[in-house]
């Protein structure tokens, strides 16, 4: 067996076993190797095989004991990946912005009453948020559950696949032998472990942009200064409230883009042109957008540290005097410069594991 067969028999299996469950993939996989094998030993060509074999998708089901599912094995994995993910993002929010809520319409409280006011005022913001969260849950739960029920119905292929050339010979080709139309040729390579995409990773990014989206725009009050005189509670809000109506939507543009490049990565899995090509013009977009936002647009307070140093008074500690040296245009600078540098490197790492690792995927 040549080196060119034993890579199509590793496909071919490769196709097959990532149909089934989990636990039955390995030993499903030693089993193929056997047959092929064998079958290899009497035929002396790897493509006569596979062809007999014939489509690994099909093969697959001969695994599967004519089963009906709601999520079947082909998407099962990937399935239980959204749900984790969705669950989490409308939950984590929901939460978080009850509680910030919750605390903000705390009522007034005294030295001696001042924990049972502030335990009371976070139970009832848990409690509010538990049940807003229940019902978001159940809600996304139903709604990534029917598109997969869809798609395990209608058969739709959530993989990259190269779109094959059309030509009239093809056509001739197919109309006289049908019954032979797939062929090992078409089997793609078994991508390189250095070239999947972390779904942990993918998974993490996707929260974290959900939350501060949720954050921003229901609870923008959340970034501030807060200090405790007495019984007195005072925030200084960092971003400009007053025209957040016209920061807002650029920032959520710039956050919704992130996610869209995220999702992506998370479906797909491995990089490739089509990751590659998304990254580079989401990271592109975003670091216009983040020089509107941060450069053009009135995104900071600009009473910031005047209100600052009238919440310290005389009385304040050194470590809250720090906030006195409050300058826009440095944070602006700085802000842009770190998020210009993290977003080229991430550039970077995907276009070298893509030409490094990912030059055997096929894209559309």
């Amino acid at each position: 067996m040549t080196p060119n067969e034993k890579d199509y028999m590793n496909r071919y299996i490769y196709q097959v076993i990532r149909r089934l469950p989990k636990a039955q993939r390995e030993e499903v996989r030693m089993e193929l190797e056997e047959l092929i094998s064998d079958m290899y030993t009497d035929r002396d060509s790897m493509e006569k095989v596979l062809t007999e074999l014939g489509d690994p998708a099909e093969f697959a089901k001969q695994y599967q004991n004519g089963k009906k599912y709601l999520i079947g094995p082909e998407y099962f994995d990937t399935y239980l990946w959204f749900v984790k993910v969705v669950l989490i993002c409308a939950a984590v929010p929901i939460l978080i912005v009850s509680l910030i809520n919750t605390l903000g319409e705390m009522p007034a409280f005294t030295s001696q009453n001042a924990a049972s006011v502030i335990i009371r005022a976070i139970v009832d913001g848990l409690i509010e948020g538990i049940t807003n969260a229940m019902l978001s849950c159940i809600s996304a739960f139903g709604a990534v559950t029917l598109i997969f029920a869809i798609m395990e119905r209608k058969k739709i292929q959530i993989e990259m696949k190269k779109a094959e050339k059309w030509s009239v010979e093809r056509l001739s080709e197919e109309r006289k032998t049908p019954s032979t139309r797939w062929t090992p040729k078409i089997l793609e390579p078994v991508p390189d472990k250095k070239a999947i995409i972390s779904r942990g990773d993918s998974v993490v990014g996707i929260i974290f942009i959900v939350v501060f989206t949720v954050l921003l725009i229901f609870a923008p009050h959340f970034f501030a200064a807060i200090f405790t005189e007495n019984e007195t509670i005072t925030t200084v809000p960092v971003f400009n409230l007053e025209q957040w109506g016209i920061v807002l939507p650029v920032f959520v543009i710039s956050l919704l883009i992130g996610l869209i490049d995220e999702i992506l990565r998370l479906i797909i899995g491995v990089y490739c042109k089509v990751i590659m090509i998304s990254n580079i013009l989401c990271g592109t977009i975003q670091i216009v957008l983040s020089v509107i936002v941060l450069k053009v647009l009135p995104v900071w307070n600009p009473n910031f540290l005047l209100e600052i140093e009238q919440a310290l008074g005389y009385n304040a500690d050194s470590g809250a005097k720090f906030l006195t040296y409050w300058n826009a245009d440095m944070v602006s600078n700085g802000l842009l410069v770190f998020i210009v540098v993290i977003t080229l490197f991430e550039i970077g790492v995907t276009i070298y594991k893509t030409h490094r690792y990912g030059a055997s995927v096929k894209t559309v």
